[in-house]
């Protein structure tokens, strides 16, 4: 056979589909693999617009006019079409600038194949069951009414939940154990207000608390109607500081416990008390040492425990603070020091009011101690006054910076997604509101 049988030959019997057109866009040849893989059943006429005789395959026609467009090929990419069947096919493609013997472009080359058994296809639907599977963080979805409509891996994880949990059921029935949650979607369904970075505290089935920082979405169909509340949420439990009261406990421990042994110890070695007063003062403040630690310990431990702790602490060393002051404070002048502790301990965790009266009372205690060891005139009890007011006073200055210190956490905590939902739109958001987001 001659050369040009010879190439039609091959041509023919390429194992790819291949199809060459003018810089047009108009079909120059095409081979019967190329009409095989792309269903063609009519007789492609050399000289027809490609969009004309592909027509159903209309992205292998914007490739190729792409191609004819920019004079630039491509090799080894991808592209999904359909059989004549209407299953879904995919097509691995290269495209090749045709030119003459001068280099001047007259045409395109493009070789395809059928690789679709060689890249699994999956659904839509089975696309997003496996990407909400692998989430890393939380995600529920009800729909308006508040029925659960989708629960991922992750939710279940943080949660505890051990059962699948069945789509339909209302989400107060799914997540009885949950309350926070469930109030959360169903106070969305009702407003229909999405909310970010909020945080909510929950319980697993093995009683272990743990802090939640969520966000919320409204589902909306096509025509803009909501359809359904999206929740998103992950375990910030390790991030979350300590509440403040128990956060204070610990400062109290970490600074005032150390002055308190200072006292002490400097009055029994410095002052002139009798033995068995020394040994009486230092198990007492063995004691108070070990209690303290303790108490701190399970403020840490049982957060929700912080006020009572607090409040135990307070009484205990505030009679421990008496015996101490009453025995050594005779030997060692600084030992009044003692009551400024138990007031100011007080100040970092109750109202103007309590942190007034329990100052009132150690003040009051101290000069009842001076009184009953017969102090006497006018400087005397005038220094006495002063050490007095003293206590009042520092109190009442400890008790304010406490409260500015809690008034500006709550402050920020509810500005801050006020200002993240005012960027969702940039041109309604002013400069400073920008700054104060970021």
């Amino acid at each position: 056979m001659d050369n040009q049988q010879f190439l039609d030959v091959a041509f023919k019997n390429l194992p790819g589909g291949l199809i060459l057109v003018d810089l047009r866009g108009r079909i120059r040849a095409i081979n019967e693999t190329a009409e095989i893989l792309l269903g063609l059943t009519g007789k492609v006429t050399p000289g027809d617009h490609c969009r004309n005789s592909l027509d159903n395959h209309p992205k292998i026609v914007k490739v190729l006019q792409d191609t004819c467009a920019g004079q630039t090929g491509a090799s080894r990419q991808e592209l999904t079409t359909l059989r004549a069947d209407g299953e879904k096919m995919v097509v691995g493609y290269s495209t090749v600038m045709m030119k003459n013997a001068e280099g001047d472009a007259f045409g395109v080359a493009m070789s395809f194949q059928d690789i679709t058994r060689l890249i699994p296809l999956m659904d839509s639907e089975q696309f997003l069951n496996i990407a909400l599977k692998n989430m890393p963080g939380g995600l529920l979805f009800v729909d308006i009414q508040g029925r659960i409509r989708g629960v991922n891996e992750m939710a279940r994880k943080i949660l505890g939940i051990k059962e699948e949990i069945e789509a339909g059921v209302e989400c107060h029935k799914a997540l009885v154990n949950y309350p926070h949650v469930y109030k959360v979607l169903l106070a969305t369904c009702e407003s229909l207000t999405a909310v970010n970075r909020q945080e909510i505290t929950a319980r697993k089935a093995d009683g272990e608390k743990v802090t939640l920082g969520y966000g919320t979405l409204i589902l909306r169909n096509g025509q803009g109607k909501p359809i359904g509340v999206g929740m998103t949420f992950q375990d910030i439990t390790r991030y979350i500081p300590l509440p403040l009261k128990a956060e204070y406990i610990r400062i109290v421990d970490r600074f005032f416990t150390p002055f308190a042994l200072s006292l002490v110890i400097s009055s029994l070695y410095l002052g002139f008390a009798e033995q068995k007063v020394k040994v009486f003062s230092v198990g007492l403040v063995v004691f108070l040492g070990i209690f303290n630690e303790l108490t701190a310990w399970m403020a840490k431990k049982r957060t929700a425990w912080a006020p009572t702790i607090g409040a135990t602490r307070i009484v205990t060393n505030f009679v421990a603070n008496i015996l101490l002051v009453y025995l050594l404070g005779t030997f060692w002048g600084p030992m009044w020091l003692l009551f400024v502790l138990t007031p100011v301990a007080t100040a970092l965790y109750a109202s103007w009011q309590r942190t007034f009266v329990t100052a009132a009372i150690s003040s009051a205690a101290l000069l009842g101690i001076y009184w009953s060891r017969g102090l006497e005139g006018p400087v005397g009890w005038g220094q006495a006054s002063l050490h007095a007011a003293f206590i009042v006073f520092i109190s009442l200055f400890v008790n304010s910076i406490a409260r500015l210190v809690m008034q500006m956490k709550s402050t920020n905590a509810s500005i801050k997604p006020a200002v993240k939902l005012d960027l969702q739109n940039p041109a309604a958001a002013s400069p400073q509101e920008q700054r104060l987001a970021a």
